[in-house]
């Protein structure tokens, strides 16, 4: 028995055996063949593309529409397979060498992969996992091999790796994987995410655990925690069944009152929205009893389709609209760069500090515009709001609202149709925009806090990297008093301050944000029922009593254990989980 410590980034409770994801390259046992079986080996590689292509577009039915955008991340794949000029390397290097198909393809991915590497950019990791992802997809054919793994499984299991890149991740099939281990990646990264979409329990950053287990290990994962447990013996075995039936059964009760109002003991009313990426999200989102959309991330949009215009950002406007039936959205604008490239986006050392988000909008003002147009279009057919992330200074905001000035202009010059009056806000994200706040109040109709960004950027502190995970604190004095301090700006302009991100996910931290005065916050769909459920167990003046308590502290560590003592005297059945 051996009992590891990690990050938690998606919630609940399997035991299961362990399928330990092999990392190696498959081995290519012949790399020449005879001058007249060229053209045969050429015909090998066509072949291993369309045999390929069909798993993928297996896959991609199989996925559906629930998790749209991971069969996007398979389409991709089913892009860099098909590509022609790797086609035609593989040919050119099997003619010109005489080698195998296997050792053609791998000759000339290596050098891709190198390329990449070279360049040094993190934002370029995830096309480098695609590469090898496309690789070994076409060895394994070209072998006759099945890829140990995540399709056609047998028995249920948790997946246990070094990593899990997007592609891998979107084959665990929820009905078999009942978990994943990972020795790398953090609270925010791509994999973390993803597993919560899916609702599979998840813990990420423990180092090592890839080479402690053994495939056919019984493990435990606890999401909650972020505790993995290597062979349990029968009482952990007893302890964490026990545990994982509770809080399955808290899930149910708490689904079953998610339509109940957010609201306070003695009646002040909280706005829970919810956090998507995809139209086929808001039916989720809807059923946990959200009251409106207060985050539609739209990169996606333009990530698989780079020349997206107008009318395919309109659509998805609408659809979304539709399926609220009356209920708001807000659209942020498109957030690129950092770990989202753009086709033909910059190569930066720092790209998180770099051209990313309302800065690529406004040194790329021709998708900025489209999406701007489609927004306010869609504006008149519900209510609709207009957020712009990121922004930093003064100058940057009027920047912005002079482009969606002059689409207005150019909409009525058209005869177009569109909402003259959408309200517009910005997401505060970084230090800088939070303390000059009063200034931005008398130019917006709304501020909402970024938190995930607003720690990192406060903390200088990498949100997506294991190593420093725990210098990472939404606690940290510093951040709440800019989030006070937004708080108060926005009542003495009378305009409305929200809060998303991960902060709004733990149950703990919610009195003392509801006790700091935010009144409408947003967070990931699956989480609204728990999130209404503490807020219906407070007292404002109580929780207010908490706030002012909390924030003559000078430590976040501090704070956390009086949130922590204080959640559990008052929602003691939510907070054993933890």
């Amino acid at each position: 028995m051996e009992i590891r410590h990690g990050i938690p980034v998606s919630p609940g409770i399997v035991i299961a055996e362990a399928l330990v994801l092999d990392s190696e390259k498959l081995r290519i046992p012949q790399r020449f063949v005879e001058k007249g079986l060229i053209e045969s080996e050429i015909g090998r590689f066509k072949q291993a593309v369309d045999d390929s292509n069909r798993t993928l577009d297996t896959e991609i039915a199989r996925l559906g529409e629930e998790i749209e955008i991971h069969a996007r991340i398979l389409g991709v794949h089913q892009d860099l397979a098909s590509d022609p000029v790797l086609h035609s390397e593989v040919e050119q290097a099997i003619r010109d060498n005489s080698y195998t198909a296997e050792h053609a393809l791998s000759k000339v991915m290596n050098r891709y992969v190198r390329k990449l590497q070279d360049l040094k950019s993190p934002i370029l990791s995830e096309r480098v996992h695609d590469l090898q992802d496309v690789e070994k997809l076409l060895l394994s054919t070209l072998l006759g091999k099945r890829i140990e793994g995540l399709s056609n499984l047998k028995d249920e299991v948790v997946v246990i790796a070094h990593n899990l890149t997007p592609a891998q991740t979107a084959k665990l099939d929820p009905e078999m994987v009942k978990g994943f281990a990972t020795d790398v990646g953090g609270k925010t990264s791509h994999t973390a995410i993803m597993g919560r979409a899916l609702g599979i329990p998840a813990v990420v950053g423990l180092e090592d655990i890839a080479t402690a287990v053994v495939g056919g290990d019984l493990i435990v994962i606890d999401g909650y925690r972020g505790v993995v447990v290597i062979d349990p013996d029968e009482g952990q075995i007893a302890e964490y069944s026990a545990r994982a039936r509770k809080m399955q059964s808290l899930a149910k009760r708490l689904k079953s009152q998610a339509k109940l109002p957010a609201e306070t003991i003695d009646g002040h009313r909280i706005e829970v929205h919810a956090n998507i990426e995809l139209p086929s999200e808001v039916k989720s989102a809807v059923e946990c009893g959200a009251s409106g959309i207060g985050l539609y991330r739209t990169e996606f949009i333009h990530l698989q389709a780079p020349t997206a215009g107008e009318e395919v950002h309109f659509e998805n406007y609408r659809s979304v609209i539709e399926s609220l039936g009356g209920l708001p959205l807000t659209v942020r604008t498109l957030d690129l760069g950092g770990d989202k490239l753009p086709e033909g986006g910059l190569e930066e050392e720092n790209p998180f500090l770099g051209c990313r988000s309302i800065r690529w909008c406004l040194a790329n003002p021709k998708p900025f515009r489209a999406q701007i147009r489609a927004i306010l279009r869609a504006g008149l057919l519900g209510p609709v709001r207009l957020m712009l992330p990121m922004i930093t200074s003064i100058s940057e905001l009027d920047r912005s609202l002079q482009i969606i000035d002059e689409v207005s202009d150019e909409l009525r010059a058209e005869g177009v149709e569109f909402d003259e009056n959408i309200p517009i806000g910005v997401m505060v994200e970084v230090p800088s925009l939070a303390l000059i706040a009063s200034h931005v109040a008398g130019r917006v109709s709304f501020l909402s806090v970024g938190t995930n960004d607003l720690v990192q950027y406060t903390l200088a502190v990498d949100r997506g990297n294991e190593h420093v995970a725990d210098l990472y604190d939404p606690m940290h004095p510093a951040v709440l008093h800019l989030i006070l301090q937004l708080v108060r700006t926005g009542q003495e302009h009378s305009v409305r301050v929200s809060l998303c991100g991960e902060m709004a996910s733990e149950s703990i931290y919610l009195p003392l944000l509801v006790g700091m005065g935010l009144r409408e916050i947003s967070v990931s769909p699956q989480l609204i029922p728990e999130v209404k459920q503490v807020i219906r167990s407070l007292v404002d003046y109580e929780v207010r009593e908490l706030s002012a308590r909390c924030l003559q502290m000078s430590d976040g560590e501090q704070i956390t254990r009086e949130l922590h003592h204080w959640a559990v005297d008052h929602f003691p059945e939510v907070v054993d989980r933890f």
